[in-house]
């Protein structure tokens, strides 16, 4: 049998479109479309905009923070980059040191990397890697954020003393922390969400103010995308290596960011929760005014399974109509919102990321909620009494 028949759609039809016999019905029906169709182009510009501006933050913040610094040997090396979404490793070091000008003195998180002896995995190359210019070796020089320079007014090629109680060594005076004079030589814009500036030396250079050995012992790992750091460190605790990642210094910022566009999210389908909910209220009175008709096609032979469908169909009727509706609004509204914001010149160009996905787990999501609110006077409908409803008639 047939879930849908002809005669079920051409009903379902007449009940929707041509009927006249409850108008108030009809409005309320027309209401719920209109609200599902508002919610669901509030929530696709909502979500397309939240989306666009944590691409961005993950594009701009961790662009400069290493995803993963393992503690291992160069033999582990090749292991970790078999594993799934590692794509390159490098030897690196960081450590908080003590950064002193003429006029001031702040603490800051120095970086030592070894960009001539990056390894790569199978299929990657250097180009896939975002990496901020490195100073040569032997240079002592700094590539530093630019919020570094404009915080304790520096200029290019000035020279600052870094002082570190790392490795500090006894001495007749006492402990003596190393001091060395950088060079800050370049700059890079950064969206760092962290406490302390960052610079970046050539790895030799910061190794030995560290004082620490030749032979690498630290190494920063690359990834395909930082938010599937949750796929590779159990792989990483499997294979007994200590390390850190993102999260532990970029991690609260990111949940706040998250919790952000989830809260909004929620309240936006709230609205399309309210608007499926008149459903109800509109085909509860549809129902209560064609008893006696329900009654007539039962004993014309209809069964309860079709009767139960030409009410379901009228419903997915306004869910699929304000769904439809709701994406042809909101698309372009995104764009023009995403203009709108930009054009005032406070927020800067606003991102948009309008995602397939995402916008049909939007729609399935509407309709499947116009077809639970649907259920209800769909099965009354069914359980109509043919002997009770003539009678009275």
């Amino acid at each position: 049998m047939k879930l849908f028949h002809p005669l079920t759609f051409a009903i379902a039809l007449k009940y929707g479109l041509n009927s006249k016999a409850h108008k108030f019905a009809k409005f309320v029906a027309i209401l719920s479309t209109v609200g599902i169709a508002i919610g669901v182009a509030a929530l696709i510009v909502d979500t397309s905009i939240m989306q666009g501006l944590q691409n961005r933050l993950k594009k701009s913040v961790l662009s400069d923070t290493p995803h993963i610094v393992v503690e291992t040997s160069q033999n582990s090396i090749p292991e970790i980059l078999k594993l799934k979404n590692v794509v390159a490793a490098a030897p690196f070091v960081q450590a908080q040191t003590l950064m002193q000008s003429k006029n001031s003195l702040a603490l800051i998180n120095l970086q030592g990397l070894d960009d001539s002896n990056i390894t790569y995995a199978n299929g990657y190359e250097r180009k896939d890697l975002k990496l901020i210019s490195v100073p040569p070796k032997g240079s002592f020089e700094l590539n530093a954020e630019a919020a570094l320079y404009i915080r304790n007014d520096l200029k290019l090629n000035t020279g600052v003393k870094l002082i570190s109680t790392l490795n500090a060594r006894y001495t007749p005076m006492g402990l003596t922390p190393t001091q060395r004079i950088f060079t800050l030589k370049k700059y890079y814009s950064s969206a760092n969400s962290t406490a302390l500036d960052s610079a970046v030396g050539n790895y030799d250079d910061v190794r030995r103010f560290f004082r620490m050995p030749a032979q690498a012992n630290s190494y920063r790992i690359w990834l395909t995308d930082p938010f599937v750091i949750d796929s590779v460190t159990p792989k990483l605790k499997a294979m007994g290596l200590n390390f850190t990642d993102w999260t532990s210094v970029q991690g609260e910022f990111f949940k706040a960011v998250a919790m952000e566009k989830l809260t909004m999210t929620i309240m936006l389908c709230l609205v399309i929760v309210v608007a499926s909910f008149n459903i109800i209220s509109a085909l509860a009175m549809v129902v209560s005014s064609r008893l006696t008709e329900i009654a007539i096609f039962k004993t014309m032979g209809l069964s309860n399974l079709r009767i139960l469908n030409i009410f379901l169909l009228m419903g997915i009727f306004v869910g699929v109509i304000g769904t439809v509706l709701g994406i042809i609004l909101g698309i372009p509204l995104t764009y023009y919102v995403s203009d709108m914001m930009s054009n005032t010149g406070s927020f800067g160009t606003l991102p948009v990321s309008i995602e397939l996905t995402n916008i049909l787990i939007i729609g399935l999501g509407s309709v499947m909620m116009s077809l639970l609110c649907t259920l209800y006077p769909a099965v009354r409908a069914a359980a109509t009494d043919p002997v009770t409803h003539l009678s009275r008639g």
